[in-house]
Order: C-alpha cells, then structure tokens, then sequence
C-alpha cells in the first residue's frame, strides 16, 4: 500500500509504455542493412541490423504485423517498408510493462501504405540502456 501512495504522490515515478512518433527515414546503406552471417539461409529475412549515431549495431528480429509477440521491456520499432525497399521507422519505443498497449497504440496510428514490419530488439537488459539506444537511434535518423 505504501508503495501505491508512493506512486500516487510521485507521478514521475511511474513506469507507462513509451511509443514515440519520430517519422524520419533512414538511410539503409548506411543505417539498416541484412546480416551478413545469415546471408542466403531461411533466417536472413527474419533479421536486421540498424546503426545508431554512435555507429554502434543493433540486431533486431523483424515480425508481420499478425505475427508480432508482445514481449515486456523490449525495444520496438514499427517500420514501413516502402517497394523500393527503403525502411521508414514509424514509430520506436520501449514495450514496458504493458506491451499489448504499446503495440496496439503504436500500430493504430501508422498508415496503411505500404508493408509494416515490426523490429524488436530483445537483448538490452535495463530501461537505461533501452532508453540510449532509442535515442542512438533517433539522432541516426535525424543526422
């Protein structure tokens, strides 16, 4: 109970889903591009590296949208693949407790033009380091 008062008191202090709008297009030279190592198997289109500002590499496992886990504390980009095969990120956030909330609100907005993807990254363990590399990845976009 002294929790919830805590929580009550201190609004900052409670953990809501973050799903940014951010619409900005990345180079995919440059910023998104397949893996190498799976270059020719099954596996390659299930997977994509995008580079932050920092130059630093994040490999994230790509979902249709009926097919998309809601998976906590993840990072989760919605990306609309345009014919020429250039990838626009829609949206990029941390799923957080909830992620069927952030998923659902994130994908109502995208528009329907074009073929969606949705790009998760599973593999930062903390809300510090989700929340760096939505950033690395946000100045990429905006760079």
């Amino acid at each position: 109970m002294l929790a919830l008062h805590e929580q009550l008191a201190h609004p900052r202090a409670q953990s809501a889903p973050e799903v940014q709008p951010i619409g900005w297009t990345l180079r995919p030279a440059r910023s998104s591009a397949p893996l190498r190592a799976l270059a020719g198997e099954a596996l390659a289109a299930r997977f994509r590296s995008w580079r932050g500002a920092s130059g630093r590499r994040y490999i994230f496992s790509i979902f249709d949208r009926q097919s998309c886990p809601a998976y906590e504390h993840v990072v989760a980009m919605i990306v609309r693949r345009d014919p020429d095969g250039e990838r626009r990120i829609m949206f990029i956030g941390d799923t957080g407790c909830f992620p069927e909330l952030a998923l659902a609100r994130a994908a109502k907005e995208i528009p329907v033009a074009g073929e969606i993807e949705f790009h998760l990254h599973m593999l930062a363990t903390s809300r510090a380091e989700r929340n760096a590399m939505i950033a690395d990845l946000a100045q990429a976009g905006r760079s």
